[in-house]
């Protein structure tokens, strides 16, 4: 064997280097590196997109609200206030509480009122790090940790963290009233006038709680007065609401309502009165609604038509109790009083009109009873709620209001006078679930004259603090992430393993 001569190599081999730069060259070196970057690039694209859409949806809160009770959604209400917003309102929410321990559907519901325009900016203060925050806005605030302060210039509105929510006791639901209060301090503090609103008591008035909740959430001062001790009226009084007094108003408080609705004759001021069919005898009230044309049967209003009887009622012999009265669309003040949806009037008496018109003052009803309705006495009443012989037949007014008006350089001038049969109309679940709040806040607009708006309300109750998806949300939820998601990454490996099977 001779040293120094290097061995031929086999025909049959190739070189290592040889070998490495045919490999390089291969088709299945030049597809499966292909792949490989493509799949690369696929997840870099897929994360990259992710921290992306996560940054903007909690910027601009981009996410489904799948709660059943719609606790995160927003309500046309409340976009509908804040799209009128000017180029001069300039909404700051500050929340009194450190940011990451506030709670997640509060802070959550604020984040997503806040996006809604970018007039509307939120910041959160901890009271632990800067307690002089809880009383950096005035004195004459009481403003506790976790409340939340609405500013826009000079007038602002503190809301309670406890007013943002309620708890039954006996179920354990929870009432959020997040969005909704977010939406009322909004409608305060971009009003150009704040109409204050007298609730009369001293008298046995009751059941006008959620009334006045309704009104003070739409941006109006709300506060109870006893007219004895009224000495004089707020420069803002506009509205006063008496609710089923039990005691007669004394003739000094006549003079006192009669002085509030004159207005030094220059009128604009007005009065809601609520009775019951169990109201007793008030000759000085009677009197004194007798002027304005408006007088209150002593009777109670029954349904027989199954059609304007709400099945709301307890039992099917109370139903007739419950009515369902017909808007009448009458036009007041240039204002054509209704609501969108129907109202529930129970336990009402007959409200009558003296007279449509007598000099400076006219009357117009408002709401009305089907023909098959008719009226009990309380003697008659004690042999039951069927019809019988001598009882007053329908249609019957149950809602009505007078006017008194002047002219001012041809421009009518005027007060008015609501009256309803029924104080259980002002019930708070017929004032949140049904026309009864949107039409007695078309009354109230049309007193104070405002401009036609939707009625603030949106809150959510929520049985449990599990949440629960709706059947079109588990539907559609079920598709995409078993059916579609999977589908595509099925066909992108179906074509990757077929163009590698290949190569």
């Amino acid at each position: 064997m001779a040293f120094g001569r290097k061995k031929e190599p086999s025909s049959g081999a190739q070189p290592e280097k040889t070998r490495k730069s045919t490999f390089f060259k291969s088709r299945k070196f030049k597809y499966g590196s292909v792949a490989t970057g493509l799949t690369v690039a696929f997840v870099a694209v897929v994360v990259i997109v992710n921290i992306i859409f996560s940054l903007l949806s909690d910027a601009y809160s981009w996410k489904l609200d799948m709660t059943s009770y719609d606790l995160y959604s927003i309500s046309d209400s409340t976009k509908q206030i804040v799209n009128a917003l000017t180029k001069e309102d300039v909404i700051t929410l500050t929340v009194m509480y450190n940011e990451e321990e506030y709670p997640e559907q509060f802070r959550e519901s604020i984040k997503r009122f806040a996006n809604l325009s970018e007039n509307i900016t939120c910041t959160y203060v901890d009271p632990d790090v800067n307690p002089q925050a809880l009383t950096s806005f005035g004195s004459e605030y009481s403003i506790t940790e976790g409340a939340v302060v609405v500013q826009n210039g000079d007038r602002l509105r503190v809301i309670p963290f406890e007013d943002m929510y309620e708890q039954d006791s006996s179920t354990g639901s929870v009432t959020f009233k997040i969005e909704d209060s977010l939406a009322s301090a909004v409608l305060y503090v971009t009003k150009e006038e704040i109409p204050m609103v007298y609730f009369v008591t001293g008298h046995g008035e009751e059941g006008y709680d959620a009334f006045m909740s309704l009104i003070a959430n739409n941006g109006a001062d709300v506060t109870e007065v006893k007219l004895s001790q009224l000495s004089e009226f707020d420069d803002m009084a506009r509205v006063m609401v008496i609710c089923n007094p039990t005691i007669d108003y004394s003739e000094t408080e006549i003079r006192i309502l009669q002085e509030f609705l004159s207005n030094d004759y220059n009128y604009e001021r007005d009065l809601f009165y609520f009775s019951d069919p169990e109201a007793p005898s008030l000759p000085n009230l009677e009197a004194f609604l007798a002027e304005w044309g408006i007088g209150l049967s002593d009777n109670i209003v029954m349904e027989s038509d199954n059609y304007s009887a709400s099945s709301l009622a307890s039992s099917s012999e109370a139903g007739p109790l419950y009515l369902i009265p017909s808007y009448e669309d009458a036009e007041v003040s240039g204002v054509t009083i209704t609501a969108d949806y129907l109202s529930v009037v129970p336990n009402t008496r007959a409200v009558e009109l003296l007279f449509e018109a007598s000099g400076i003052t006219e009357t117009t009803a408002l709401m009305t009873t089907s023909e098959e309705s008719y009226a009990k006495s309380g003697d008659t009443l004690n042999a039951g709620y069927e019809q019988a012989e001598g009882d007053a037949e329908g249609p019957f007014t149950v809602a009505a209001v007078a006017t008194r008006y002047k002219y001012e350089n041809n421009v009518a001038v005027e007060s008015h006078v609501f009256v309803a049969g029924s104080t259980d109309m002002l019930n708070e679940y017929y004032i949140s679930y049904n026309g009864n709040g949107g039409f007695l806040y078309s009354v109230y607009q049309m007193m104070v004259d405002e401009n036609e708006s939707e009625i603030v309300g949106a809150s959510k109750t929520a049985s449990s603090t599990a949440m629960t998806l709706d059947t079109a949300t588990v539907r559609w939820g079920s598709i995409v992430f078993i059916g579609i998601i999977p589908g595509i990454f099925l066909i992108i490996g179906l074509i990757v393993y077929i163009r590698r099977r290949y190569l």
